[in-house]
């Protein structure tokens, strides 16, 4: 089933126009926050520990706008395909600086793209591609072989591998061609296995994947965030460089991710709204 109504959305946003699309993302949106009670306790969770001052009527606010982002970054995915490759530059405020940008954070020297499920980082992907990059990133196997499929098709058109979540770290770091990036989303520690960091003053997990491989591979990590503006485009936000001067491997992967979780909190702090982990993100650590 969900496999046919990706496919239907996928050809939808061909035809539509802009505006009745960003309705129906809004509609959608708002169903899922009035009627699927697990997601909207857990984004009231994570807005009461981020907020923690908010009265609940503001905390209501987030909430439904939190919900109102994931639609818009829906939207933006299933346009994707029918989108060109000027139509997609043309959505990041600041992309012909990308390349200027990164050499500044890396100092020339190869780097591992480190980022969270805030922005857009589906779209981040393309970007990456259209900048010319050739980019690894860990990801979870759909269900549905169709969907999948989809997926891929979307990877392949802007240079970007996605490895299996179940041993994708593994590949990397056996074998990362020279010149390519790893970018890793890094705020799930599906493993359970990640680092006890604090993360707006209460103990979460945050995984070691992407501090391990630049250990391992010497990279510099340099967080990056693509941020929806209010004019609806994006601005590409990159953190200061991690490169911790710790020579042991458990003390440097332990720097890496807590210098990670301090510039991750800045980033949520500025909009928490773009905070898109629809469960209790701090129930990681008991």
């Amino acid at each position: 089933m969900m496999a046919f109504w990706y496919v239907v959305a996928f050809r939808i946003v061909t035809v539509l126009p802009d505006w009745l699309k960003r309705v129906i993302a809004r509609l959608i949106a708002w169903g899922y926050f009035a009627f699927n009670a697990g997601q909207r306790r857990g984004v009231f969770a994570n807005l009461r520990i981020i907020r923690p001052e908010a009265s609940h009527r503001e905390l209501s606010r987030l909430a439904l706008r939190t919900f109102d982002q994931a639609g818009m970054n829906l939207v933006d995915f299933f346009e994707i395909p029918s989108t060109s490759d000027a139509r997609i530059e043309s959505m990041i405020v600041n992309f012909a600086d990308i390349h200027v940008l990164l050499d500044q954070r890396s100092g020339g020297r190869p780097f591992c793209l480190v980022t969270g499920h805030y922005g857009h980082w589906e779209l981040a992907g393309a970007m990456l591609g259209l900048g010319g990059y050739r980019t690894h990133a860990i990801a979870l196997t759909q269900n549905s072989w169709v969907v999948q499929r989809l997926y891929e098709s979307l990877r392949v058109r802007f240079g970007l591998t996605a490895h299996d979540v179940r041993f994708g770290l593994r590949e990397l770091l056996r074998h990362l061609p020279e010149g390519e990036v790893p970018a890793i989303v890094s705020d799930r520690d599906y493993a359970n296995g990640g680092e006890e960091v604090e993360f707006f003053g209460h103990s979460v997990r945050f995984p070691r994947g992407a501090a391990l491989l630049s250990f391992r591979r010497k990279l510099v990590g340099i967080p990056g965030f693509l941020v929806r503006q209010p004019n609806g485009r994006f601005l590409l936000e990159f953190g200061r460089p991690i490169n911790p001067e710790a020579s042991d491997e458990r003390s440097w992967v332990r720097a890496f991710v807590v210098d990670f979780a301090q510039q991750y909190e800045a980033i949520v702090d500025q909009d928490p709204t773009q905070f898109l982990n629809f469960f209790d993100f701090w129930r990681t650590v008991p």
